[in-house]
C-alpha cells in the first residue's frame, strides 16, 4: 500500500493555545504536501516524555481530539481517544514526585479517519482530571508519526 509519512513533534512549551491548569494544549499543524485523496490514516505514538517535577501523579494519560475508529473506550463510552497511558514505577510513599517518564510504543498503530489541522492534546490522570502543568518545572513532548494511505 502506498502512503505518505508525516512526522509531528509537539511540545507543551510551543503550543498555539493552552489551558495548563487543566492539561489542555492546542496546536495548529500545517503539514507540507498534505493531499486530499488519502483513504485513511495510521497514527503512531513513537515517544512521549513528561517531566512531573513537584507533582504527586500516579497516572498519566495522553488524549487527542481524534478518535480511533472501530474502537471503544470506557471513559468516553465511544471511540478511543487515549493514545498513551503511563503509571510511574515508584508509587510508594514519598516516591511519586520529581519524576521524568518516558513512553515508547512505535509499533502500536491507531487507525484514524481524519488528520485535522488543529490537534488538541489533553493530559489527564486515570480519573480523567486534567494534570496541572502551570508550574514552570513541568513540561512534556510528544513525537507522532502519521502514515497517510494513498489510493492504489
Amino acid at each position: 500500500m502506498k502512503s505518505d509519512t508525516f512526522r509531528i513533534y509537539l511540545c507543551s512549551e510551543d503550543n498555539t493555545t493552552e489551558d495548563e491548569a487543566n492539561g489542555t494544549y492546542t496546536f495548529d499543524v500545517r503539514l507540507p504536501a498534505k493531499q486530499n485523496t488519502y483513504t485513511g490514516y495510521t497514527l503512531y505514538l513513537d515517544d512521549f516524555n513528561v517531566c512531573l517535577k513537584g507533582l504527586s501523579i500516579t497516572s498519566v494519560l495522553v488524549k487527542m481530539n481524534m478518535g480511533e475508529y472501530n474502537s471503544y473506550n470506557s471513559q468516553t463510552g465511544a471511540n478511543n481517544t487515549t493514545i498513551a497511558t503511563i503509571f510511574p514505577p515508584n508509587q510508594t510513599s514519598d516516591r511519586t514526585t520529581d519524576l521524568s517518564l518516558l513512553y515508547q510504543a512505535s509499533t502500536t498503530p491507531y487507525n484514524i479517519s481524519t488528520l485535522p489541522n488543529t490537534m488538541t492534546i489533553r493530559i489527564t490522570n486515570i480519573d480523567n482530571t486534567g494534570i496541572n502543568f502551570s508550574s514552570a518545572n513541568n513540561f512534556w513532548t510528544l513525537n507522532l508519526r502519521v502514515e497517510a494511505h494513498l489510493p492504489c
